[in-house]
């Protein structure tokens, strides 16, 4: 049933990625790319850098490839570093650079299953069910029908989990440092090396992170990065006309917006960031550097980065994928009541934004960051106990 479901959802993908292609957007009622605003920001990176924020300007190639959009302009809202990686897509036409940013997301994809698979050491039915749940995850399929680029993000957060199982610090600071191409998820990772004291390796982070930066003044000047600041500015606000609503969402500011009103939401949502990023700091700058925790530890360390990303879409559930692996990584008995219930969690969260799109719910409930909490919670809880039996036992021993 669960295969069905994975392959269903594989052939509408196909279904809306073909109508993409050939005539620019899914031809479904109230559906829509986003990737006008991706093309729209590697054609201006190209020809006129320095309008690469304006939002007129961005709206002029939007509708040159996408004549039905309307009049709120999908913001291109990345930083410049990445929309010059994103040029290249500039330089063909829509369908052209569409195919091309499928083809980049398919191999992003294809390198982390492998990654994941080698460096956690997954044995041939561990990495059969990460294959199912891969096909089962919703992010995955909404970033190929949207042409976004969250598979390049689960790249760079599986090389930088792969570096941390082969206790490579170098590699871990630079590829902490290269999320600074979507900065919202940088937060956590950066927390984590100077939690667990690894000063090299945030140095090299900052220094990417800090050439990163200075390239992209570089290449859209003074103004535009004012225009930069104000547009990320507008994606904070709860009635932003740019494509967003932040209640959509699946992090703690969309649990914070369900549970209190505004200005309410805001300090909530403060309360509980502080909270996660708290525990997520203390657990890293406590735990000892042990195997057998290992892939607890950055469950725990994924769950804080979705949670505390301010803006957190479907396709970003992506990331969902290395938890998977992880979660995945502590099964072994599959015959187990326990196992085949978290196989089947997995398989759940993974569909569960499906579901208020099929049964046209237009703000669901947060279900997924209350999910999210809850995990995040338990798991940092079994690491707490199991730090607290290793002392006991090491003061046995003395």
């Amino acid at each position: 049933m669960t295969l069905g479901l994975g392959l269903a959802l594989s052939m509408l993908t196909l279904r809306h990625w073909y109508e993409t292609v050939f005539f620019g957007r899914p031809l479904c009622e109230n559906c829509e790319t986003d990737f006008p605003a991706i093309y729209a920001g590697a054609r201006l990176v190209w020809e006129n850098p320095t309008a690469l924020y304006d939002l007129k300007q961005q709206a002029l190639f939007e509708k040159a490839v996408d004549p039905p959009l309307d009049d709120s302009t999908l913001a291109f809202a990345y930083p410049p570093i990445t929309a010059l990686l994103l040029m290249p897509l500039g330089w063909t036409s829509f369908a052209g650079a569409y195919l091309l940013m499928s083809l980049v997301s398919g191999v992003a994809l294809l390198v982390s299953l492998r990654l994941l698979r080698e460096s956690l050491q997954l044995n041939k039915q561990q990495f059969r069910w990460l294959k199912l749940t891969t096909v089962c995850n919703f992010g995955v399929h909404v970033t190929f029908v949207l042409g976004q680029t969250s598979l390049i993000i689960l790249l760079i957060f599986s090389l930088l989990v792969a570096a941390a199982y082969q206790r490579d610090s170098i590699r871990s600071g630079i590829w902490s440092g290269a999320l600074f191409l979507k900065p919202q998820l940088l937060a956590v990772p950066m927390l984590v090396l100077a939690a667990r004291r690894l000063w090299r390796a945030m140095c090299l982070g900052l220094l990417v992170i800090g050439v990163s930066a200075a390239i992209s003044a570089f290449l859209v000047g003074e103004k535009g990065i004012a225009d930069y600041i104000q547009i990320a500015n507008r994606f904070s606000s709860t009635q932003s006309n740019l494509g967003t609503n932040p209640r959509d969402m699946h992090n703690l500011r969309a649990l914070a917006l369900f549970v209190f009103q505004a200005p309410f939401a805001t300090y909530f949502w403060a309360v509980l960031s502080g909270l996660v990023l708290a525990v997520t700091a203390l657990f890293n700058f406590r735990l000892p550097q042990n195997e057998s925790i290992r892939s607890t530890q950055w469950v725990v360390n994924l769950l804080a980065v979705l949670l505390l990303s301010p803006h957190l879409h479907a396709h970003d559930l992506s990331l969902l994928v290395i938890v998977s692996a992880l979660v995945l990584k502590n099964c072994e008995n599959y015959e187990s009541w326990i196992s085949i219930s978290v196989l089947l969690v997995l398989l759940a969260v993974g569909l569960f934004p499906l579901f208020p799109r099929i049964f046209e719910i237009h703000w669901p409930p947060p279900v997924l960051p209350m999910v999210f909490l809850a995990a995040f919670f338990y798991y940092a809880r079994s690491l707490f106990i199991l730090r607290h039996v290793m002392d006991h036992q090491g003061d046995g021993t003395t």
